[in-house]
């Protein structure tokens, strides 16, 4: 049975990748730019982003799952290069992600997001495919992100939040892809540091596995941050000074370093030395 259903998986997978790539409309300009589907404490939620300059009303645009449709109410409106939240529960999200500084839209039905996967599709009012998403079962409390805002109807363009709450409702996305960036990065903030240090990596490939060690002034590895870790372009990661077996380092210099592979076999390393002052003043 269990077999049935992943080919049964698999061509409705298949089916729905066909049709959003036959009717997508490339210049839709409002994105599914974020998933919630399986929240640990809270409501179910989706972010839409606007990547024009021009407020878009949304009255009488729907969104959909496999199986039921919500329209949006009269009077929703998303703001020129802004984001809305569309929530099973207005409330829920409100203490959820407490600050939350957009606006939070319901729809006359909600489209429950299975967690044994789902597809989201967004039409305008008249009917049209704006965006889309099929999204693969879903086990842990992380969001979806969208990866490249420029790219539609790419079923690959998704990866897991990378920040710290697991997700960014209403702010731009964890792995979300920065066509500015030319050349592998790291930077170290605070350097030196006495209780931790953030390390961003930024890297100019819009998906990529990477590896973070740690290693001291000898050449040994002495922490490992991320181990093939598949990731968006930029990262921020944290460190305590300590090793891998959660025991704080000697202070002195050690060196941060960054491998990471792209899905084409392109290969990016850098590394930067960070002071670990800790215990340095101590008698």
């Amino acid at each position: 049975m269990g077999e049935i259903k992943k080919k049964l998986y698999t061509v409705v997978y298949a089916l729905f990748c066909c049709t959003a790539a036959l009717t997508l409309d490339a210049s839709a300009q409002v994105v599914i730019n974020e998933v919630m589907a399986r929240p640990a404490d809270g409501s179910e939620w989706v972010e839409l982003y606007n990547r024009s300059p021009d407020a878009i009303h949304l009255s009488g645009w729907t969104l959909s799952d496999l199986r039921t449709t919500g329209q949006f109410e009269a009077g929703a409106v998303i703001d020129g290069g802004g984001y809305v939240i569309v929530a099973q529960d207005a409330n829920a999200i409100g203490l959820q992600y407490p600050g939350l500084d957009v606006p939070v839209l319901s729809l006359t039905r909600w489209p429950r997001l299975n967690n044994g996967g789902d597809g989201l599709i967004l039409r305008d009012a008249a009917a049209t495919l704006v965006d889309s998403i099929f999204y693969p079962a879903q086990t842990t409390a992380i969001s979806l992100e969208r990866v490249d805002l420029s790219v539609a109807g790419d079923q690959n363009n998704w990866l897991y939040s990378q920040a710290p709450r697991g997700a960014t409702p209403g702010t731009a996305n964890s792995v979300q892809f920065n066509n500015d960036v030319a050349e592998v990065s790291v930077v170290v903030e605070p350097n030196p540091f006495i209780d931790q240090v953030g390390i961003t990596y930024r890297v100019p490939s819009p998906r990529l596995h990477a590896n973070l060690w740690i290693f001291d002034r000898m050449g040994r590895r002495v922490a490992s941050l991320l181990e093939s870790i598949e990731s968006g372009s930029q990262r921020v990661v944290n460190w305590d000074g300590n090793n891998d077996n959660g025991q704080i380092l000697k202070p002195g210099i050690y060196i941060i370093y960054l491998e990471a592979s792209t899905p084409e076999g392109e290969l990016f390393r850098a590394q930067k030395s960070v002071v670990l002052a800790k215990g340095i003043n101590n008698k």
